[in-house]
């Protein structure tokens, strides 16, 4: 694995994890594999070797900012703007001394 795919990893597991302590998320969304294999969502983050469900982090160029796409699924008795907002904040937060500049975009999924 590169130094580039590793860091990349890394700050897809902070994202998630910073994403998932937010009130009112219930969790990230799922992927299709994370779908159809239990094993997968019972072991533990970054052992399957994937970025985190629910987390995108990419880069246009080498030099350019992180851009990072959180996808979550909220609790119905919160407000999604307002956890939607609280998550962008949050993981904006966290990254402010890894990734400088990320552009963080929340969307939410579902309500459960």
């Amino acid at each position: 694995m590169t130094a580039a795919a590793t860091g990349r990893d890394a700050l897809a597991g902070t994202v998630a994890r910073v994403a998932a302590d937010v009130p009112g998320v219930a969790f990230l969304r799922p992927g299709l594999v994370d779908l159809f294999r239990s094993s997968v969502r019972t072991a533990p983050q970054g052992a399957s070797g994937r970025t985190p469900a629910g987390v995108r982090v990419s880069r246009a160029s080498g030099s350019g900012p992180w851009e990072v796409d959180v996808q979550i699924v909220v609790r119905r008795d919160h407000h999604a703007l307002t956890v939607a907002r609280a998550v962008r904040d949050a993981v904006s937060a966290a990254l402010t001394e890894t990734a400088p500049g990320a552009q963080v975009t929340v969307t939410v999924t579902n309500a459960v």
